[in-house]
């Protein structure tokens, strides 16, 4: 080839490599959007309206309320894709404004809110002020005393806590600088669980998904199963959401495994589980004594799953944790004290005790089952057995504790590995809660004497926070568990 024909090969070669890499006209180009209006709904809640929007090309809306000044936690962000905008009547093609829920701000000040928006030919960013009211109700920060306050240098793996409140405007979300940050918006339950980028609860004999940004959704009915209300915890299972429910013929002691549409996968009735775990001997004197369907025998607060054993672990207040079979729903192993009526009076259910190391304490009224690292996780309240008519209620201690337990569900046995027992100087008889996120623990203290007391601990226990709110009890935040608002997508 000649040199000439060489160099206009060569000049044509780098032209179209030039044109492939350069972006196109329309990729370069911003959108052309503005906030149209920015306002608040309640004191957590708003709306961006973004004109001059191309419906048409629209992918997703991202949104971001900014930290307060000096603030541990991180920013709660949301992006909401184009169909979540379309299925809400977000969006109006007509007048090109799209509609953005804003959630997740500080009450009672000028949140600045920053959108990334998105479409097919680009990216805007935008920024919008939004003034809230003032926040009225429970855990307010006017409320709280600092025993000690937030230590910006004990960093936490959380910064947000679903704190389970039984009046007023809850369940609410705080975050770990001591902020309301939202709540449900006109009601309250007890059981309630952020699952994935969704509040599951309860009302009445029905099951609800709400959305951070407060748009509800009615899931399902149980009353035609003879459901007749929840009560207590949601908890993660094997497959899908734990709940609680009382039924026509049980009361605190049936557990259904739910899935995020609120399909029955699984139902738990401890009653005949433990029934069938004993002899006929003991079976003669039970019902009269101890397992008496239609009263509160069992007081079933929690349960979790526990994936390596393909376990359920059930908490009950009155008796003990029970560890049963996922599959056989049959009794593998019992932890508690052995000073009550089920070790005392029933010989056939003492082969299922775990023998506990030396050292160690058996929970006692205990809450807030989970299990972190293969090892179980619960609030041993130390209180004994309110509802037992003919059997031993067990001992009684002057003190709670969080405690963790290694378990050999094979040679039964148990060890306990850790515990918090803050000077033996608090006592909370009923409710309370401790989960583990990382190497982060949240203790909530939620009945305690002089108030309800809150506690973070980072790693190797340094105090990030404790706060007491005088006056709250168990009502007021009967469970507090770490949640993770900050970035989400629907």
């Amino acid at each position: 080839m000649h040199d000439a024909a060489r160099m206009k090969h060569l000049a044509t070669t780098l032209l179209a490599l030039t044109l492939l890499a350069a972006p196109s006209t329309a990729a370069a180009r911003a959108p052309t959007v503005s906030v149209a209006s920015a306002s608040a709904s309640a004191e957590f809640f708003g709306t961006v309206v973004i004109g001059g929007a191309n419906i048409a090309q629209l992918r997703s809306v991202q949104f971001t309320v900014a930290a307060k000044p000096g603030a541990t936690a991180k920013p709660i962000t949301a992006t909401y894709s184009a169909a979540y905008l379309s299925s809400i009547a977000a969006l109006n093609a007509g007048a090109h404004t799209v509609s953005v829920p804003i959630y997740g701000m500080y009450p009672g000040y000028s949140n600045s809110i920053s959108i990334l928006y998105r479409e097919t030919g680009g990216t805007a960013r935008l920024a919008a002020t939004i003034a809230t009211d003032a926040w009225g109700w429970t855990f307010n920060a006017a409320d709280r005393i600092d025993v000690v306050s937030r230590d910006p240098s004990v960093p936490l793996d959380f910064g947000y806590m679903l704190v389970k409140n039984l009046t007023g405007a809850g369940p609410m979300i705080l975050d770990t600088d001591g902020n309301v940050r939202w709540s449900v918006p006109g009601g309250y339950a007890q059981g309630s669980m952020l699952w994935g980028n969704h509040l599951y609860y309860a009302a009445g004999t029905s099951l609800y998904r709400m959305s951070l940004d407060g748009r509800s959704t009615w899931l399902a009915d149980y009353s035609g199963i003879g459901v007749t209300g929840f009560h207590h915890n949601f908890d993660l299972g094997k497959r899908g959401m734990l709940i609680e429910v009382d039924t026509t013929s049980h009361v605190e002691s049936t557990i259904l495994e739910v899935d995020k549409n609120g399909t029955v996968l699984e139902t738990f009735d401890i009653s005949a589980i433990v029934r069938s775990a004993m002899t006929s001997d003991d079976l003669a004197t039970v019902n009269a004594t101890w397992i008496r369907d239609g009263e509160d025998w069992l007081h079933n607060n929690a349960a979790t799953y526990w994936k390596k054993y393909d376990t359920l672990v059930v908490s009950a207040r009155e008796d003990f944790v029970i560890g049963i079979g996922f599959a056989d729903k049959k009794v593998k192993w019992i932890l508690g004290d052995t000073n009550k009526g089920w070790y005392q009076s029933f010989s056939s259910l003492r082969k299922y005790a775990l023998t506990l190391a030396p050292g160690g304490l058996p929970p006692i009224g205990e809450h807030a089952v989970s299990i972190v690292k293969d090892q179980l996780l619960l609030f041993d309240n130390g209180e004994w057995s309110y509802n037992q008519c003919c059997i031993s209620g067990g001992i009684d201690r002057s003190y709670s504790s969080p405690r963790m337990y290694a378990i050999n569900p094979k040679k039964l046995t148990a060890t306990e590995t850790w515990n918090y027992e803050h000077g033996q100087a608090v006592n909370s008889t009923i409710c309370s809660s401790v989960y583990a996120d990382g190497s982060s623990k949240l203790i909530d203290y939620a009945h305690a004497v002089g108030g309800s007391r809150y506690i973070g601990l980072g790693k190797n226990d340094a105090v990030a926070f404790e706060w007491v709110f005088p006056g709250y009890q168990c009502w007021h935040g009967w469970n507090a568990i770490p949640v993770h608002p900050e970035n989400l997508s629907y």
